[in-house]
């Protein structure tokens, strides 16, 4: 039999009991009241009634403790309550040092174990003048249970006795345990799959909650609370109903979002002998808002209504069963369940005004600072007879004051607009008015764009004035402007004999080197666009490109091949890009020649190229920035400085030139890059990022290392809109913020919009969209997905096109900050994906049934059912695929998780760790140079451990992982070896044979057992 005075939790205590053992500092679970009292006031009196409350009410007198990890509570016997005493009547300014005061008793934390979870402050700040401040761990009570205190607290103190609870909380707690399970399915069904709030941050989220916040307050009169009640009573509502459906509203604009989940409050106190007994009854229910369709908002509000009506029958959520079932991540950093919460206050609380006094003392509000928030952000509404107050608190480590201004902003304006007219659909709800949407579509809107030069005429002028310059250089090789000019019309001419005409497409199958830049200038010379092939490219992809683009013809090595039997025509054509398609098929984007003669002649300005510049050829051809650096450079009589073993040879060649002068590289690389290369080119002065978020620590690690001496440029854009058509130089401001992507480029136009196709206020997350100079002319065969994807531009002339990421408008600047995507296209190391491309080709196998892929990192993983093996699979891909599309795992199921709703349960997917089918046949590292490559392998890779015969690539890893693993070398055994090594040997027996050649050869003055030692020494302390 249990003890009459010790029982188990509820599950909200059981709880809050788990998040004070995870962060025992943590006060965002304390409660409190504050208050400001003037008269004559008796300590005595005072402390007498608090300890007639303690004896009252067994909640303040309870401890918990565990046994075997299973939380209990036990009511321990009464004592005095103490009351901390300050007389602040000597300080310069008693008010800031009373806020200071409560603010330290609200911080402090409690022993849960130890009990007594209560303590109050008495700040003197004049002779009949004092600050009151009571504190409780909310495990012990609630809201309602602090009025009540504060209720009999001064009934006592004027000789009242109150009167004493008839029932027990522990008893209320035993029943309520017993009734727990019976809610589980029904929050199970509800919150399949819930949604996470994303609201855009204004600072990275730290990696566990934190409970700092800020407030805003917004007052509204008397007339707004009775048009309030009118036009609940019309949509057959409450006002919470109505409230809080607006309150969802206002999110779904910031966050641009239509399924979202809101916490809500309730009493749980509903039997009527519980309103006298102080404890924590009340409970969170979870809204689940369904914004979508073109409804009305009064169709919302019924929406509301239901849904709060069945959580509402359903009051008991078992957190910790719950988040097991539905395969929550445990996530340190914010609520599963809920990351917003509102609550409706019919009376007015305490906090904000006291209503009571204590015998002849008058009481009032005492403001007690910034408070502590346990979600990102929270809404209080406070009603009474004649006033209406909102008051909005955030997490002020995530979002800044103007932020939640921005949100109490949007709440008044659709708040106004309800109560004018609560039928209004959805869609015709005001975003923004007249004043901002001007000032939207100006900072929309880049400068003016002067007319372009056509690019082989600049190029022209380039060879014309320095005939012998150089225009390329590549391992040793030389390559004039003239004799660049002289091979180019060559190969056209071998074009126009071959059949190429003005306005076709020629595919170009050459591996990188001179005669690969030669190529593509004669394509443009013969008067067709290119279509890049990678002769990397499975045949497969290959020939799939070559017939979906209609050549005329192929340039390789070897000459002028056959194209297609049915040529395409695409007049007035620069290029055509393949990229990762939904639907299976790669998309091919038809880019204009006019649309890159704007865009070259904007970089050509932007990055003040001229011809002393030596830039660094990168990007592979089938990626759009090889544009960004071939033919700007060319166009101003520049030097392009190529890169003929591909992106792995870079560490090698900033060692080796110090004239290059221009870096245009993947964000994710130049990062790797950081940790990498010891000494930057000395004649660099330009660094052009782009294709993922910057890290603000990266910037501010190259500003460390450069200063302003280096210009660094983050750029954006799709191969829809020409390489880029935003750009940003990063300063020191963006050392500690997610740097922007910056503002639209001379000609182009970036709108933000909703759904609806609507611009959405400073700060809220919406739709990028392009429209303007720049613009691709579509998709190549493809006028369906052309037509899904660039629309009319509803703002001006001409054609817009929806990117489907995720950005907002900062406030203030006018810079555009990247969120994520819309959708399930993914980023792998700077490219994009779209898995259904990807999952297309796995279900194409014979004996695949289903497929679904994601990402791990930066490593794709594809999960398939049916009866073919995981590496068939995965070397079928291969033969279809570009390497990066392809997945380094492929995991076989018997069937795929589904949620309630018949998708795909992302969440319910099996973990997977990267490279795990690489260890069939596992051997251990048998030399000391194998064991140290070894774990420096298992340090960068998602792997437990690693074989001398696993190769590198094979576990996941990359070119960007590639350089790490150099720099791990170098700081272990201060030897530094080429990249190219670990691609020639990739794996662990083969590179750890390079590292011993090369220790060797460099301390060739040791002997070789000298050098062994050393080798040993460092394999000791590898990871």
């Amino acid at each position: 039999m249990p003890e009459p005075d010790q029982g188990p939790l509820t599950a909200a205590q059981e709880r809050l009991w788990f998040l004070d053992r995870l962060d025992p500092g943590d006060a965002a679970y304390h409660i409190s009241t504050t208050s400001r009292l003037r008269g004559e006031l008796d300590r005595e009196l005072l402390t007498r009634a608090f300890d007639d409350a303690t004896r009252r009410h067994e909640s303040l007198r309870t401890r918990f403790g565990d046994h075997d990890g299973v939380p209990y509570q036990q009511i321990q016997e009464p004592r005095p309550t103490p009351i901390e005493y300050a007389d602040l009547t000597g300080d310069p300014d008693p008010q800031a040092a009373a806020r200071v005061r409560v603010a330290e008793l609200l911080a402090r934390p409690f022993d849960l174990a130890h009990g007594h979870l209560i303590r109050v402050g008495l700040f003197r700040l004049a002779g009949d003048e004092h600050v009151l401040s009571m504190v409780v761990h909310h495990i012990v009570g609630d809201g309602w249970s602090m009025n009540l205190l504060y209720r009999q607290v001064t009934e006592s103190y004027r000789g009242i006795a109150p009167t004493p609870p008839a029932v027990r909380h522990l008893d209320h707690a035993r029943a309520r345990r017993a009734a727990d399970t019976s809610s589980l399915d029904f929050w199970t069904g509800v919150l399949a799959d819930p949604p996470t709030l994303d609201l855009p941050l204004d600072r990275p989220r730290p990696p566990v909650r934190t409970s700092n916040g800020g407030v805003v307050l917004r007052e509204f009169p008397g007339e707004i609370q009775q048009a309030v009640q009118a036009a609940a009573r019309q949509l057959r509502c409450t006002p919470f109903m109505l409230l809080v459906t607006l309150y969802e509203l206002t999110l779904a604009q910031f966050a641009g979002q239509d399924d979202l989940t809101v916490g809500t409050p309730v009493a749980g106190r509903d039997d009527v002998a519980l309103e006298a007994v102080f404890g924590y009854f009340s409970g969170m229910l979870v809204l689940r808002a369904d914004l979508s369709g073109d409804v009305s908002f009064r169709d919302l509000v019924l929406r509301t209504r239901r849904s709060f009506m069945e959580a509402f029958a359903h009051p008991d959520i078992p957190f910790e069963d719950l988040t097991a079932r539905l395969h929550l991540p445990r996530d340190l950093s914010r609520n599963a369940l809920f990351q917003a919460t509102f609550t409706l206050h019919t009376t007015m609380n305490i906090s904000a005004t006291a209503t009571e006094g204590f015998g002849g003392l008058a009481a009032e509000a005492f403001d007690a600072g910034a408070p502590h928030v346990k979600t990102d952000v929270a809404m209080d509404v406070q009603t009474s007879t004649d006033a209406l107050d909102v008051v909005l608190t955030y997490n002020s480590d995530l979002f800044d004051g103007a932020t939640a201004h921005a949100l109490a902003d949007r709440f008044t304006a659709l708040l106004h607009a309800v109560l004018a007219d609560p039928d209004l659909r959805v869609r015709d709800l005001p975003l923004v008015d007249d004043a901002t949407r001007d000032e939207l579509l100006r900072l929309a809107t880049g400068p003016d764009l002067p007319p372009a030069e056509p690019l082989l005429a600049r190029i022209a002028r380039a060879v014309a004035s320095t005939p012998d310059a150089a225009a390329l250089v590549c391992a040793g090789e030389r390559v004039s402007y003239q004799d660049l000019w002289a091979r180019s019309g060559e190969l056209a001419d071998a074009l126009r004999i071959a059949g190429v005409t003005p306005g076709g497409l020629v595919g170009v199958s050459v591996p990188r080197g001179s005669e690969l830049v030669a190529s593509l200038l004669a394509v443009w010379r013969s008067g067709a666009g290119y279509v890049p092939l990678d002769p990397q490219l499975p045949d497969a992809r290959r020939a799939e490109m070559t017939a979906r683009a209609g050549l005329a013809a192929v340039l390789t090595p070897s000459g002028v091949g056959p194209g297609t039997s049915v040529p395409a025509a695409a007049p007035g054509s620069a290029y055509v890009l393949f990229t990762s398609g939904s639907t299976g098929t790669p998309k091919a984007v038809l880019v204009g020649r006019q649309a890159l003669d704007d865009r070259t002649a904007w970089m050509a300005d932007a990055y003040a190229l001229t011809a002393a510049d030596r830039v660094v050829q990168f990007a592979g051809i089938g990626f759009d920035t090889h544009a960004e650096e071939i033919w700007p450079t060319l166009a101003t009589g520049g030097t392009l400085v190529l890169l003929p073993d591909g992106p792995q040879s870079l560490p090698e060649l900033l060692a080796a030139d110090p004239a290059i002068t221009v870096l245009d590289l993947p964000t994710a690389y130049w990062q790797a890059l950081l940790d990498v290369v010891p000494a930057w080119p000395a004649a660099l002065r330009l660094v052009i990022l782009g294709g993922e978020q910057v890290d603000a620590t990266a910037v501010a690690t190259w500003r460390d290392l450069h200063g302003d001496r280096v210009r660094l440029v983050n750029t954006y854009g799709p191969t829809e809109a020409t390489i880029i058509a935003t750009a940003t130089d990063l300063g020191p401001a963006d050392t500690d913020r997610r740097p922007p992507i910056g503002r639209p480029l001379a000609g182009v136009r970036a709108y933000v919009l909703d759904a609806a196709g609507r611009l959405v206020p400073p700060g809220a997350a919406g739709e990028l969209c392009l429209a303007g100079a720049g613009l691709a002319d579509g998709y190549l065969g493809q006028p369906d997905l052309t037509a899904e994807r660039f629309v009319p531009d509803p703002y001006g002339p001409g054609l817009m096109y929806r990117t489907g990421d995720r950005v907002r408008l900062l406030r203030g600047e006018g810079a555009l900050e990247f969120l994520g995507r819309v959708d399930r296209q993914l980023k792998v190391r700077g490219v994009r994906v779209e898995p259904g491309e990807v999952e297309a080709v796995l279900t194409g196998h014979p004996h695949v049934g289903q497929a679904v892929v994601t990402a791990v990192g930066d490593t794709l993983v594809g999960y398939v059912t049916g009866t073919a093996g995981g590496d068939a699979v995965r070397t079928y891909a291969a033969t279809r695929l570009p390497a990066l599309l392809v997945p380094s795992v492929i995991v076989v199921l018997s069937e795929l998780p589904l949620t309630r709703n018949g998708k795909v349960d992302l969440r319910a997917l099996p973990p997977v760790t990267v490279g795990e089918q690489a260890h069939a046949d596992y051997v251990a590292p048998r030399t000391d140079a194998e064991s140290l490559v070894a774990g420096i392998f298992t340090e960068l890779l998602p792997v437990d451990k690693v074989g001398a015969g696993d190769d590198f690539f094979a576990l996941g890893g990359h070119s960007l992982l590639a350089t790490r693993v150099i720099a791990r070398l170098r700081a272990a055994i201060d030897l530094d070896l080429p990249i190219r090594a670990l691609f020639d040997r990739p794996t662990v027996a083969g590179f750890a044979t390079a590292v011993e050649e090369a220790l060797i050869a460099e301390i060739d003055r040791l002997t070789e057992e000298e050098a062994a030692a050393q080798l040993a020494a460092a394999g000791q302390g590898a990871p």
